[in-house]
């Protein structure tokens, strides 16, 4: 049996051997993102609840009989997506990212990456659940260690020293120094992460200039720092109502890359950033 602390929406959330208790009022009212995918107008506790209990019904997250390989692709432009079309392109060889039951993971196959990260919120602590673990590793994947801990740095220099060189970190908004980190440790090593902000809603305008400093892609979720401080350094946009910032070359080339392999229709055109036009962004903004 496990226990997993969690964010979504904004609320504070706790599972426990398979129980899902929302300890706090979410701060988000709506959001435009899980509107689409979840059909929730409006947040609260109780569609925070039910969308986790989706999760878990639908692909076994919290539990034993985790799904760990996935196809589908239901975010547009989610950073799961953007890793696994930069994977089958050969511009990523692995992506150091977090797990529930196993921590932070270094993943190497596309569809284990996807599987991992296509609805996964914002995890904050986690236990071991060993059938997570072992599905992991016998599909390639790396693990920090069978605590699973949570630790981006670690997982970095994990990965590094099993000979990955094109390596895509993600980063929790609230741990902008850890972005700081990895971009000098990755001069140092000779092989500069592809660092990915994600999470970021809440954040502080120190930590935004810090992700904009240092991060190749910031997604801006319900985050008033990152669209005025972020958003503004930016050299391309993708997506208005959840914006996907890429802050340097490497990211704009992992942006483009997801709209070569994006299924959809896309416009591209000429605009100062950030483009958040009124009404189709998350509410509030905090």
């Amino acid at each position: 049996m496990s226990e997993h602390l969690l964010e979504m929406a904004k609320a504070r959330v706790r599972i426990k051997d398979g129980e899902v208790e929302v300890l706090t009022d979410p701060l988000i009212s709506c959001c435009p993102l899980r509107r689409d995918l979840y059909g929730i107008s409006k947040e609260s506790r109780e569609s925070v609840q039910r969308a986790l209990q989706s999760h878990m019904q639908e692909l076994g997250m919290y539990g034993p009989n985790r799904v760990l390989e996935l196809k589908e692709k239901p975010v547009s432009f989610g950073a799961s997506e953007i890793l696994m079309d930069a994977m089958s392109e050969g511009l990523v060889d692995c992506a150091v990212v977090v797990c529930e039951g196993a921590g932070t993971v270094v993943a190497t196959r596309s569809q284990v990456l996807q599987a991992v990260g296509a609805h996964m919120v914002g995890l904050i602590e986690t236990e071991p659940i060993a059938e997570i673990q072992e599905g992991l590793v016998k599909r390639g994947s790396l693990l920090l260690n069978s605590q699973a801990t949570i630790d981006q740095v670690q997982g970095y220099q994990k990965a590094v020293a099993a000979g990955f060189r094109r390596i895509a970190v993600t980063v929790a908004g609230a741990n902008a120094k850890e972005a700081a980190l990895l971009r000098e440790m990755g001069e140092k090593l000779g092989a500069r992460p592809f660092l990915l902000a994600v999470h970021t809603t809440g954040i502080s305008e120190s930590q935004a200039a810090i992700l904009a400093e240092t991060c190749d892609l910031v997604w801006s979720c319900a985050s008033k720092a990152v669209r005025e401080v972020a958003g503004k350094s930016a050299c391309l946009q993708m997506g208005v109502s959840i914006p996907v910032f890429a802050l340097t070359v490497e990211g704009k080339r992992l942006l483009l890359n997801r709209a070569l392999h994006f299924s959809g229709l896309l416009a591209l055109h000429r605009a100062s950033l950030p483009l958040t036009p009124e009404g189709k962004q998350p509410e509030p903004l905090i």
